[in-house]
């Protein structure tokens, strides 16, 4: 009995070996999975080390000393990279925006032309204007990389303020203790070390609880986007492009099911060109692509009160270049195939490592600098990208047609490639 169980054994294992398709299921599906996900994870659990510091754009406007002051402490904090110029040349608030609109930084740390002389102002003055710090950021970026720099520059500025401020509250404790002491008061002397004591401990009580700053966090002018995004505003697209790139493994199922059973040859036997009837095989899972887009959209707006942006027309032809890029990979990664299993294998493996790679599961902002790169060499990104211009970053048809060209590009691209591949047997 054990020599027929471990004979039964060994046949399965020659059977399951053979199986390409079963193969890369097993074994090469999860290992690109684990390489692609550990490697673009990285950037969430050391983001804001030494070993992968946060990027931060910082604008000096101030005319007096107080801000290069904490800009000097800020270089010496872990964790932060300050970027004060570009091309040799020192940043202008512009400056920084467009490189935020440009994706190429996510956060920027702006100081006013006034900070230094409001800071002294509101030295124990609770009526005096408060300086404003600005945080101008991408509207994409998570909190998970915005709170952590935001709450170290805060530190960073109420400290250095602090300092600049003691010598002010010292000379106003002793105004006030000269201004509450008669002149005839006998025992003037005994009490002046209380009535001090007393004075500066209310003095540097208000100036903890009344920093003389505050922090204002906006986005870039060019965005018509003035509030910070919902988790479901920036997570809805990403899934919603992910479920119309998995129609790739449906499409090459489809067609290589009707190859074996002898359907496309028989069609070809009828009055109409092999093109013609490959777009009329796919398009229906293109009808369906839009389909699933407006429905995972109406999901998003119906269950989590999603905004579809300021522009919301500007999907349409966003979302009509996404499905074509989507339905001519399925044509292609079938034209590259030789049996269904294979075709379904790598289709699979694809659907989910590209997505992965394109910042459909992790955001692109937390993955190393090359995995930012790598990932415009593929359709999934570029497509994420124009959604959340469109949703959160609240931008028209106008500034995503750019988007909108490259991905019917990948679509042109795609579907040439895979209509001269394609054979019907």
């Amino acid at each position: 009995m054990i020599k027929q169980i471990i004979a039964m054994t060994i046949k399965e294992f020659k059977v399951l070996l053979s199986d390409a398709g079963a193969f890369s299921t097993l074994f090469i599906m999860p290992i690109a999975f684990i390489l692609v996900m550990s490697v673009a994870l990285q950037g969430v659990f050391d983001s804001g080390s030494n070993n992968n510091p946060i990027d931060l754009l910082v604008v000096n406007q101030d005319k007096g000393k107080v801000a290069a002051q904490i800009i000097t402490n800020l270089h010496e904090a872990d964790g932060l990279a300050l970027i004060e110029e570009s091309e040799g040349q020192v940043l202008t608030r512009a400056d920084a925006e467009d490189m935020i609109t440009a994706g190429t930084y996510s956060i920027a740390l702006v100081f006013p032309a006034d900070f230094s002389e409001k800071v002294n102002e509101t030295a124990g003055d609770s009526q005096a204007e408060r300086a404003v710090v600005s945080f101008i950021i991408d509207p994409a970026a998570g909190s998970q990389l915005i709170a952590p720099v935001r709450g170290l520059v805060e530190g960073y500025i109420e400290r250095e303020v602090s300092t600049i401020q003691t010598p002010i509250l010292i000379q106003q404790g002793f105004d006030a203790l000269a201004a509450s002491v008669p002149a005839e008061q006998v025992g003037f002397i005994q009490d002046l070390g209380t009535q001090f004591t007393l004075q500066m401990d209310n003095s540097m009580g208000d100036a903890v609880n009344d920093p003389g700053f505050e922090i204002q966090v906006v986005s870039p002018e060019k965005y018509q986007s003035a509030r910070t995004p919902t988790s479901a505003e920036q997570n809805v697209p990403g899934y919603t492009i992910y479920g119309v790139f998995f129609i790739i493994t449906i499409i090459s199922t489809s067609l290589f099911r009707e190859k074996n059973e002898g359907t496309l040859r028989r069609l070809q036997a009828a009055p109409i060109s092999r093109v013609a009837i490959l777009m009329g095989k796919l398009l229906p899972y293109y009808l369906v692509n839009l389909i699933q887009i407006a429905l995972m959209l109406a999901v998003g707006m119906v269950v989590f009160h999603i905004s579809l942006g300021e522009h919301p027309l500007a999907l349409i032809p966003l979302s009509l270049a996404t499905a074509a890029a989507a339905t001519g990979m399925g044509l292609l990664i079938t034209s590259l195939g030789k049996t269904q299993e294979q075709v379904s294998s790598l289709s699979t493996i694809l659907s989910i490592v590209l997505s992965a790679l394109g910042g459909l599961m992790v955001p692109l902002y937390v993955m190393p600098d090359f995995m930012q790169k790598l990932a415009y060499a593929i359709p999934h990104a570029w497509a994420l990208s124009g959604f959340l211009d469109v949703i959160v970053r609240g931008q028209g048809i106008n500034e995503v047609m750019p988007i909108v060209g490259v991905m019917l590009g990948y679509a042109l691209i795609f579907w040439v490639v895979g209509l001269r591949r394609f054979r019907f047997d």
